[in-house]
């Protein structure tokens, strides 16, 4: 049956909407924020290519784990309540951020911002289904919160570059301070807060497990960006990392009350939207951490330039939610995953040939935006109302997962080959050799190799998702 709000008027709905989107953005924006300021980085802080790669992605990397936790908690205590202690975390954790003072308490306290983003997140798209229930609505808000999403991702290096233009580098994390002064009290006001009547039992080792798991792989693959490095490098995180993630896995098919529930993942729609869920995000924000590196170390523009180049994917991306929302409220979301992955893969193909590159960058951020917005109301319509907070754990799971190892899988694929196209006794770093001739040559060489190399996948997705997309809707249409 589904559940709404009490007395939830059209009027209050919106504003539902709008806040909890209010909410949600600067958690999003902090995936990729970062990415253009690599440069400034490297030189406020110190910090190496390793460090600046662990910066960026310890983020997304430990909410995979976290939101295990506060995805069924908002279950038990209440999105409402969840959703205002996950923004008190983030606030204290930006402030944290912006004062760090070198590349290690950086890393510290981007995983502190990972804690409180680990709860904004499912809290929003928790709230969202009890407010809007299954029908019409529910397809438009979900549309709302995937273009927030996936714009939300695009305009994070936009932002950073437009900051660091006036600002020091700290400001891309002291701007969170006015959202949340914001969020709060509107929260607070305007929300109402509902428990569940079957409270879980709680277990702390499935999400180590989960972070674990996650963060040994992911070592495994940076590994391969550092000098010299030795097989036992690799090969034992990355096998502690695939130990975790089996032991988790089994765990959560023998419990009775697991953290993530795999037995959600029966469900074909599920499955097609986690699918299309993971490997477009994968992609997207692989591609887009390299786009900006490449745009700063080969072409040597600015962080403002360079945020003036990347705008067109986060116009596009932030239109694509709401018009295939509308769109979609009325066909379903049979074409939505392979219009939006054929959009997006188009948009790699003019990128990496060199042609029309703001056309391709458009074609990317509406792709996926409409990629996301399929993705995500396939996941949340189709679980059980009471089972918001764990569909919303692993929306939240499966967007982390991609995001996070979009940034290990790109960032090392486009190290090795950039190593591989250097001449011989040439500087391996660029952040060392600056805006030489050989290495600007060779990153953009590996840049437009890792491009097309993300238009493959892109494409391989149509087939791993589409199909079951559409097999889970057909029963719908045909009831």
């Amino acid at each position: 049956m589904t559940r709404t709000l009490p007395a939830v008027g059209a009027v209050r709905r919106w504003l539902v909407l709008t806040v909890v989107l209010l909410c949600f953005l600067p958690a999003a924006m902090d995936v990729t924020i970062l990415t253009i300021t690599v440069p400034t980085l490297a030189h406020e802080l110190h910090a190496s290519p390793t460090e600046l790669l662990w910066t960026v992605d310890v983020y997304s990397l430990l909410m995979v784990g976290l939101v295990l936790v506060s995805g069924p908690l908002g279950d038990r205590i209440g999105h409402k309540r969840l959703l205002l202690a996950g923004l008190a975390v983030f606030g204290v954790a930006s402030a944290l951020c912006a004062t760090a003072s070198g590349p290690l308490a950086l890393i510290g306290a981007r995983a502190a911002l990972a804690v409180g983003a680990a709860m904004i997140i499912p809290a929003t798209l928790a709230l969202i289904r009890q407010t809007f229930g299954d029908g019409r609505d529910h397809a438009v808000a979900i549309g709302a919160w995937s273009a927030v999403a996936a714009g939300a991702s695009a305009l994070g290096p936009v932002a950073g570059g437009f900051l660091l233009l006036h600002f020091w580098w700290g400001s891309i994390f002291l701007v969170n301070l006015p959202v949340v002064a914001l969020a709060v009290p509107a929260v607070a006001l305007l929300l109402r807060n509902e428990v569940e009547s079957e409270r879980q039992p709680w277990e702390a080792t499935s999400p180590l497990l989960s972070i674990v798991g996650f963060l040994g792989c992911a070592y495994a693959i940076i590994a391969f960006t550092h000098d010299d490095v030795a097989v036992a490098e690799v090969a034992l995180p990355g096998a502690l990392g695939l130990t975790a993630l089996v032991l988790f896995v089994r765990r959560q098919q023998r419990s009775a009350h697991p953290m993530l529930d795999l037995s959600l993942f029966r469900l074909p729609a599920l499955r097609a939207g986690v699918v299309a869920s993971v490997l477009p995000v994968l992609v997207m924000v692989g591609f887009e951490l390299q786009l900006v590196q490449y745009l700063q170390f080969a072409e040597g523009l600015s962080a403002e330039a360079a945020a003036l180049y990347l705008i067109p994917m986060p116009v596009a991306a932030m239109v694509a939610g709401p018009a295939g929302g509308l769109i979609l409220s009325r066909t379903g979301p049979r074409m939505g995953v392979p219009a939006g992955l054929l959009l997006a893969a188009s948009g790699y193909v003019l990128v990496a040939s060199g042609t029309v590159v703001p056309l391709g960058l458009a074609l990317i951020g509406f792709g996926q935006g409409l990629v996301q917005m399929v993705a995500s109301n396939l996941i949340m319509a189709t679980a059980p109302s009471a089972q918001a907070g764990a569909a919303a754990g692993i929306e939240s799971v499966s967007y982390e997962a991609g995001a996070g190892l979009g940034i290990a899988v790109f960032g090392t694929v486009t190290t090795v080959i950039y190593r591989l196209l250097l001449p011989p006794g040439t500087s391996s770093s660029p952040l060392q050799a600056g805006a030489s001739q050989e290495t600007a040559r060779a990153l953009t060489d590996a840049f437009h190799t890792v491009t097309w190399l993300a238009a493959a996948l892109t494409l391989v997705t149509i087939f791993l998702a589409t199909p079951k997309a559409a097999a889970a809707h057909a029963p719908a249409e045909g009831a």
